[in-house]
């Protein structure tokens, strides 16, 4: 598993979002529940770019703690700027910056060992997360209930340390 470094622009992302505790999500797949109601509403929104493409985007609060705190999940496409959003979703704009990225490939359950390594890297490289988010991108159409086949890159912002 290599981990790059990549500059990305500013991304509107139209899509549906859940807060879960990270043991219910995990208990219920509800995350994967999620994801699946939101590819059936695709079709829905305008203005979408770069279909297969879609996104899986947590939001943690400051200092997240795994075991107590709620974190948002989205499930999302990028659009443009200029759609209006769907009544039952939102819009999110994943800032531009610098991102580490991880690609991962397996068992879904078993897709926290990519978030380890890559906070992990991070740790011991010269850079430092730079936002309390981050994001798994799919770049093919893949049945989100389907837990043995995942398939994604994941992007955590990062900077250089001071």
């Amino acid at each position: 598993m290599e981990i790059k470094i990549v500059e990305r622009g500013p991304v509107r992302i139209i899509g549906m979002k859940i807060d879960t505790l990270l043991k219910d999500t995990r208990e219920q797949h509800l995350i994967p529940k999620l994801q699946q109601a939101f590819h059936k509403k695709v079709s829905t929104i305008e203005g979408v770019i770069g279909l297969p493409t879609t996104y899986g985007i947590f939001i943690d609060p400051p200092n997240y703690n795994p075991d107590t705190d709620l974190f948002t999940w989205i499930a999302g496409v990028e659009a443009t700027a200029e759609v209006e959003v769907p009544f039952d979703m939102i819009s999110y704009v994943i800032p531009q910056g610098s991102y580490a990225v991880l690609s991962y490939e397996g068992d879904i359950d078993n897709a926290g060992s990519a978030y380890d390594k890559l906070f992990e890297w991070i740790q011991d490289s010269a850079y430092e997360q730079a936002g309390t988010f981050g994001f798994e991108l799919y770049s093919e159409k893949h049945d989100v209930l389907e837990r043995k086949s995942a398939s994604f890159l994941l992007h955590f912002p990062v900077k250089l340390s001071e």
